[in-house]
């Protein structure tokens, strides 16, 4: 399926609610054409993951396919590393108020 004219970028999964979609991270590396140093910058991709595989903050490879909708136009080549990400959201941690509350101090 692959004729090695694609091409495959390596990155970082941020997103994964959407459905057969997630959503990539890709940092590369540009010179300042007036200073002359080196810029960090990330481009974000939209790629096709068939089987819902991939989930957040796995490293995957990512490869160029034809355009699959508006913004996709990449496809979930493998999973080269399973993320290490907490399962709960930022509503679940008890807040200040709720902390003292449970101890009984004011």
């Amino acid at each position: 399926m692959t004729s090695g004219l694609q091409k495959q970028r390596t990155g970082t999964v941020v997103s994964d609610k959407m459905d057969k979609t997630i959503m990539v991270e890709f940092y590369w590396s540009q010179r300042d054409r007036l200073i002359g140093k080196s810029r960090r910058r990330v481009t974000k991709f939209m790629a096709h993951d068939e089987n819902n595989q991939a989930h957040l903050g796995d490293v995957v490879r990512i490869e160029e396919t034809r355009p699959l909708s508006r913004g996709k136009r990449w496809r979930l080549i493998e999973i080269l590393q399973a993320g290490d990400v907490a399962d709960f959201q930022p509503s679940e941690l008890p807040t200040t108020l709720e902390a003292e509350e449970s101890t009984g101090t004011e």
